[in-house]
């Protein structure tokens, strides 16, 4: 559920999460055993893989996971710090190195967005003005601290009144595009899109019954096509979680229009017409549709039945409606 908890403590982007990722390196990112190829073919002769961890961990990972540890956590700059030296270590080298060595970057890049947050959060020091649409009476003070932020990958956000730092996820894509594989960027080029577009503000989904679903479809896709991706674990909590607000509604984005009728809400009949009429052949689409018939002829238990064994499956979070 930290998935599901983390998409609700702020409820304006869906962000990169420190827990996730701590775990995707503990447990996933060993699973790759391709070698680096030079230009003969044969480059294994000192049994360099670009995986994080195994036998013979490549010299580059552990010259940047050494860098790394010395940074601190809760300086902002110290994820240009970061960056740059990502850039001297990782030129030339093999896109799945790369991938490897941005595994490392993104543990940094969470714990100093988490850091960055919770010191903020804490500070006695008024920071509405920054978010204030007259930035005349901003001091010069505020204004240094937000170009801080900004410089090295990170901006602030407000929701419900409450402001705090989230990363800013075009700093990774100008740096770490050139750098990684085609379908590492595909993957945060993904998250990139989401965390522009949003997901839900004060408890109401923001994002359309069709970008919902394109998100449950994305994940499914993805995950189907690339099971020993490094990220694998953290694109599987995603569809988890979408599946879950899909299929039970999400906080005041309720399932129905009238709860004691049990009539639809226009967002859902929407969302599951969309997938239906576009995803027909897909896993997504397969599991909505009986649930969606007994939530059309108003078969309660059915459609909780229903819920109950794709929770007992470990499929969704939940399986209340909401």
């Amino acid at each position: 559920m930290k998935f599901e908890n983390k998409m609700k403590n702020k409820n304006l982007k869906i962000k990169s999460l420190l827990i996730i990722i701590v775990l995707v390196l503990l447990n996933s990112c060993g699973k790759s055993t391709e070698k680096q190829k030079d230009s003969k073919g044969n480059s294994d002769a000192f049994h360099l893989t670009d995986t994080l961890s195994g036998p013979y961990e490549n010299p580059k990972i552990k010259e940047y996971k050494t860098f790394i540890s010395q940074l601190d956590s809760m300086d902002a700059t110290s994820s240009t710090k970061a960056a740059e030296k990502f850039k001297e270590i990782f030129v030339n080298q093999s896109t799945l190195l790369c991938d490897s060595g941005f595994v490392i970057f993104q543990i940094l890049y969470d714990s100093l967005e988490l850091n960055l947050s919770n010191a903020h959060q804490n500070d006695t020091t008024n920071y509405e003005p920054l978010l204030s649409g007259n930035q005349l009476t901003v001091s010069q003070k505020l204004k240094d601290y937000r170009n801080n932020l900004k410089n090295n990958g990170f901006k602030i956000s407000s929701s419900e009144g409450v402001s705090y730092i989230e990363q800013d996820r075009n700093f990774i894509a100008k740096i770490f595009y050139s750098f990684v594989s085609p379908l590492m960027k595909n993957y945060l080029t993904e998250i990139q899109k989401e965390n522009k577009e949003g997901f839900a503000i004060g408890g109401n989904i923001t994002i359309s019954p069709r970008q919902l679903v394109d998100r449950n479809i994305w994940y499914e896709k993805f995950c189907y096509e690339n099971p020993n991706f490094v990220f694998a674990e953290n694109c599987k909590n995603y569809k988890k979680a979408y599946l879950t607000y899909l299929l039970c509604g999400y906080e005041n984005t309720s399932l129905y229009a009238e709860k004691d009728t049990k009539q639809l809400s226009d967002f859902y009949i929407n969302a599951y017409n969309y997938l239906n009429s576009k995803y027909s052949g897909s896993q997504t689409a397969q599991m909505i549709l009986p649930y969606y018939t007994a939530l059309k002829q108003k078969q309660t238990s059915n459609a909780l039945a229903i819920l109950k064994s794709y929770y007992i499956k470990g499929l969704i979070y939940s399986s209340k409606e909401k």
